[in-house]
C-alpha cells in the first residue's frame, strides 16, 4: 500500500496547482467566453447573496479580463512552483487558503452545494475546496524537509475521516429530488452511455452511486485495516469513475477547461489518509517487539 510522505503530498498538490496555472493561460481564458461560460453560469440557482457576489465579480473582471487572467494564472503558477521546490511553504499555503476562498465563492459558487443540483459527478463540493482541505493536511511539520517523513497519525486520521464525510454527503446529494427524474442527470456524465442509463432508470442509477459512496465512506471510518483498505480502494475507483465518466478528465483539453477538477484531488485526499493504517501498523509492530524484548 502507498505511504507517501508529507513532502511528496505537497509536491503532488503543487503539480496540480501548476497545471491549473497553465490551463488558465489558454487563449479563450483572456476572452469574454471566460466570463460568460465559466464564471456567470455558477450564479444560476444560487441564493440572492451568492448570486450577486458572483455577478459582481464577473462584471468587475470583464472590462480588464486580460490583466485579471494573467493575475489568476500567475497566482496558481506561483503556488505550484513554491510547493514543488519546497520554498516558503507555510506562506505559500496561507496564500493558497485565501485564493481558495476567493475562487470557491466567486468562481465555483461554493461548489453549487446550495443550489439543489450539486453532484460529485460534476465537481461538487468544488475542486478548489479540496485544494484548501489538502493544504491544511500537508501543512509543514517537523519532517517537512524529509522525503520519507510520513504524516502524523492525527492528520492521516483527519484525512480519512474528511473523505468519509465527503462520500456520505456525496451520496445524499445523489438523492436530491432534481436527480430522481428522467432528465435529472442529463448532461451530468461526459460519457453518453451513462446519460442514457440515467434517463432510463434515474432512481436506480442514483441509488447505486449513492450506495457506493456510502460504502466507501463508512469503510474509511473503520479502524480495522482490511475494512478501511476496502474504503480506500473503493474511494480511488469512485474518484477515477467521477473524473472519467462525470468530469471528462476536467475537460482539460477543451478551450475553457480551467483545472483537472475534483477527481485527482479526491484520490490525493485518499492517499493522505491511507498512511494512517501503515503508520499504526508500524507502531504496533514496534510495541510488539518491545513487549517481546521485555518478556525475554
Amino acid at each position: 500500500m502507498w505511504n507517501l510522505s508529507r513532502r511528496w503530498l505537497q509536491i503532488i498538490l503543487g503539480i496540480i496547482w501548476f497545471v491549473d496555472g497553465i490551463l488558465q493561460l489558454k487563449p479563450q481564458m483572456f476572452s469574454a467566453q471566460f466570463i460568460s461560460q465559466v464564471l456567470l453560469p455558477t450564479a444560476q440557482g444560487q441564493t440572492l447573496g451568492v448570486g450577486h457576489a458572483i455577478t459582481w465579480a464577473a462584471n468587475m473582471v470583464a472590462p480588464h479580463i486580460f490583466i485579471y487572467n494573467f493575475i489568476f494564472a500567475g497566482i496558481q503558477l506561483f503556488l505550484g512552483i513554491m510547493l514543488i521546490i519546497n520554498r516558503w511553504v507555510k506562506g505559500t499555503l496561507i496564500v493558497s487558503f485565501i485564493w481558495t476562498a476567493i475562487v470557491w465563492l466567486f468562481s465555483e459558487g461554493l461548489g453549487m452545494m446550495i443550489t439543489g443540483q450539486a453532484t460529485f459527478l460534476t465537481g461538487a463540493p468544488g475542486a478548489v475546496f479540496l485544494y484548501g482541505l489538502i493544504g491544511i493536511i500537508v501543512w509543514p511539520g517537523n519532517e517537512d524537509n524529509e522525503l520519507n517523513g510520513v504524516l502524523s497519525k492525527k492528520w492521516s486520521k483527519f484525512s480519512r475521516y474528511s473523505l468519509a464525510v465527503l462520500w456520505i454527503i456525496g451520496g445524499l446529494l445523489q438523492l436530491q429530488p432534481a436527480f430522481l427524474t428522467q432528465g435529472g442527470l442529463n448532461g451530468a456524465f461526459s460519457v453518453d452511455a451513462f446519460n442514457h442509463m440515467a434517463a432510463a432508470s434515474p432512481v436506480l442509477m442514483n441509488l447505486i452511486i449513492a450506495i457506493l459512496m456510502w460504502v466507501a465512506g463508512i469503510g474509511l471510518l473503520f479502524k480495522n485495516e482490511k475494512v478501511s483498505n476496502v474504503g480506500f480502494w473503493l474511494s480511488v475507483i469512485l474518484a477515477l469513475f467521477i473524473w472519467w465518466a462525470g468530469e471528462g478528465f476536467g475537460q482539460m483539453l477543451s478551450p475553457l477547461g480551467t483545472d483537472p477538477n475534483s477527481g485527482p484531488l479526491l484520490i490525493l485526499l485518499a492517499l493522505c489518509g491511507q498512511s494512517l493504517s501503515r503508520h499504526e501498523h508500524k507502531v504496533d509492530k514496534n510495541e510488539l517487539k518491545i513487549l517481546q524484548h521485555q518478556n525475554d
